[in-house]
């Protein structure tokens, strides 16, 4: 069974999230899901330097991931 993995970047002050547009992303299963939504979000919010720590520490921004069955149709 495949998965969908998206990986959000949300907002503690303001209780949103968002996403990009690499998501969802289709995986094997749910194992490589987690791996990859773990290594996904360190590298969104950290590696990719996409936000400073001010940012980070500001906004109290923390990574999320879901991990969903696909459906087939």
């Amino acid at each position: 069974m495949k998965f969908l993995l998206i990986v959000y970047i949300c907002s503690a002050i303001s209780g949103e999230c968002f996403t990009t547009p690499q998501y969802p992303k289709i995986l094997d299963d749910h194992h490589d899901c987690v791996r990859a939504g773990l290594s996904d979000s360190y590298e969104i919010i950290y590696a990719e330097k996409n936000f400073t720590k001010d940012q980070i520490n500001n906004s109290q921004l923390y990574p999320k991931f879901t991990c969903t069955p696909e459906e087939i149709i």
